[in-house]
C-alpha cells in the first residue's frame, strides 16, 4: 500500500492506495496517529481496492484511540462496495462517512 498525504488549513487528508490488510494497516495506523496529534484527519478511501478484517480492526482501533482524545477519524470517497462493507458490518453507524473530501473537511 502506498500513501499520499495532503495538508489543508482544516487538517490532513490521507490517501492510501491499494489494499488495507494485515501487512499495510499498521503503517496506516501509525501515520493517522502521528497526524492526529497535529490536526484533524480524513481518510480518503477512493484508491483502496480491498480492506480485510485486519484492516477493519485497525480502523476501528484508530476510532477508539482518537475518541479517547476527543478527536475523530472521518472517512470519505468510498466505493459502492466499500460503503456496503461498512453498512453490513454496522461501521457506517460508528464512523462519520462523507461522499467528498470537501464535505469531510468542512463538517
Amino acid at each position: 500500500m502506498e500513501m499520499n498525504i495532503k495538508e489543508s488549513s482544516k487538517g490532513f487528508i490521507i490517501y492510501p492506495t491499494g489494499d488495507i490488510d494485515i501487512k499495510s494497516s499498521p503503517m496506516l495506523k501509525s501515520k493517522v496517529l502521528e497526524l492526529a496529534n497535529r490536526g484533524s484527519v480524513v481518510l480518503s478511501l477512493k484508491h483502496v481496492h480491498y480492506i480485510n478484517s485486519s484492516g477493519l480492526r485497525e480502523i476501528v482501533d484508530l476510532f477508539k484511540i482518537l475518541k479517547e482524545s476527543d478527536k475523530e477519524l472521518r472517512l470519505c470517497e468510498m466505493s459502492i462496495d466499500m460503503k456496503e462493507l461498512f453498512s453490513f458490518t454496522g461501521l457506517s453507524k460508528v464512523f462519520k462517512i462523507f461522499d467528498t473530501e470537501k464535505d469531510a473537511l468542512g463538517s
